[in-house]
């Protein structure tokens, strides 16, 4: 967890320091198996992006909330960044503005209940960004539990962020 912190903050301190920071948040459906346990659960996050216009370092905790008990899944802390930007794609037919096609990749720690804790590495293929928004589809990430030594998987569906 140190290790983590560590990261974190030597991400947050290798950004520009003329860039203009953004606070947002998300909600995403998401669905997460493992071999010994699985759900699907709504994510909310709060969201910290050290650069509203190249999302670079943006850091994120969130908190998975399921329709079943227990209601708390888990919680998790992530650093995300895109891999590149660009308005020449071939999706613009899907969005009635101009948007930047912003792949992008995260890494983060997840706690879950009875003090279980997992390494989560994921991409967004299908990330776009408006001047206030990311819109995020078919995002797969792979969790690794610490406790277990055992790999699974997961993915958001559809994901939305909103930043102020």
């Amino acid at each position: 967890m140190r290790k983590t912190a560590v990261l974190l903050l030597l991400a947050l301190l290798s950004l520009p320091i003329a860039a203009e920071p953004s606070f947002g948040y998300s909600l995403a459906p998401v669905g997460s198996f493992m071999e010994s346990r699985s759900y699907g659960a709504l994510t909310l996050s709060a969201i910290f992006s050290p650069d509203k216009e190249l999302h670079a370092g943006d850091v994120e905790l969130s908190v998975d909330i399921s329709p079943v008990f227990p209601f708390f899944e888990g919680a998790s802390l992530k650093v995300s960044t895109p891999l590149f930007q660009t308005t020449g794609h071939p999706f613009g037919w899907a969005f009635a503005n101009t948007v930047l096609w912003a792949p992008s990749v995260n890494v983060g720690v997840r706690y879950r209940l009875d003090n279980e804790w997992d390494a989560v590495v994921g991409c967004a293929p299908f990330a776009f960004e408006d001047t206030q928004f990311i819109y995020e589809f078919f995002s797969p990430y792979a969790v690794y539990s610490l406790t277990e030594e055992s790999w699974g998987w997961g993915m958001y569906v559809l994901r939305f962020s909103y930043f102020f």
